[in-house]
């Protein structure tokens, strides 16, 4: 394992569904999956399609775990929401093959069906032959909420899940705190903001910014190291897609702007955006706000 304290890592940028065009994509054709982690906790964020390849470099990890250890290997997944694009990996994610994988699995319940049937539901015969009883894993499934607080202590690899506004302990080494948009179709989406010591990162997928910006999404993102927010649509395009849940690159820079962030990752790249054009976006978008960047699955932080 390389060396760090921290690490950030995309494995997954574009929305709605993964694609392998004929000329390749540098910046990446899977779906929603940003990785953070230390060297004893690892927490997911989404399982588009992008969890695949995260499965399977974190194999043999788990098999070097599995030599030296009786106890499980935990992952932590956590789910901006549940719509297909941000969970079809999950089937296919190695580790929860594992007998020795303990799986928590953070996500909200929508539109009145819990967390867990909504998940299951894509373990059903009709639409995979795996059922979630017979994966080898343990999972434990919570009900993600507007006030949950995830938190991880040192030589503790379970997450701690609580209320926000309940004391939070001053010895966690790694924070997760949540928000909730509205304004995604139909039931919102979850805005995560992962803290590492001083550091801050934003995940802000499946939002859709108006005029004068969310000053909720903005004091949540504030002065943030990095913004990962979704940027679906050129401005062209956006007249086209507006009330569709999803960002014009104008609305990230104006919420990275207002948020003071240090970075600005664009995210939830279209599918129909080729590379080329997607870097046409990102020159715009660096005229508006400098530090802008396509999100690409090359894209890492480590600290």
């Amino acid at each position: 394992m390389d060396s760090y304290r921290f690490l950030a890592k995309l494995f997954g940028v574009r929305g709605s569904y993964p694609i392998a065009p004929p000329q390749g994509t540098r910046i990446g054709g899977n779906t929603t999956c940003l990785l953070t982690r230390t060297p004893e906790h690892i927490v997911i964020f989404d399982a588009g399609s992008g969890i695949i390849n995260l499965g399977k470099e974190l194999v043999p990890e788990i098999l070097e775990h599995s030599k030296n250890n009786d106890s499980p290997f935990n992952i932590t997944i956590l789910f901006t929401h549940t719509h297909l694009d941000h969970l079809i990996g999950l089937p296919f994610f190695a580790p929860i093959y594992f007998p020795q994988v303990h799986l928590h699995l953070i996500g909200p319940a929508s539109l009145g069906m819990p967390f867990e049937d909504i998940i299951r539901t894509q373990f059903l015969p009709q639409y995979f032959p795996v059922g979630m009883d017979e994966l080898r894993s343990r999972k434990t499934f919570y009900n993600l909420t507007e006030n949950t607080f995830v938190y991880f202590n040192p030589n503790d690899p379970l997450p701690q899940i609580e209320r926000v506004n309940e004391a939070e302990p001053a010895f966690s080494t790694l924070k997760i705190y949540t928000m909730k948009y509205y304004f995604h179709p139909k039931d919102g989406s979850y805005p995560f903001r992962i803290e590492w010591n001083e550091n801050k990162i934003v995940l802000a997928t499946d939002v859709e910014q108006y005029v004068g910006g969310d000053q909720r999404l903005i004091n949540f993102s504030k002065e943030a190291n990095v913004l990962i927010h979704d940027a679906q649509y050129s401005e062209e395009q956006y007249k086209k897609f507006s009330g569709y849940g999803h960002s014009s690159i104008a609305m990230a820079c104006d919420a990275a702007k207002q948020a003071q962030v240090k970075e600005l990752l664009l995210f939830h790249h279209d599918p129909n955006n080729s590379d080329d054009y997607l870097r046409e976006m990102e020159k715009e978008a660096q005229s508006m706000f400098t530090e802008s960047k396509l999100a690409t699955e090359t894209w890492s932080l480590k600290l």
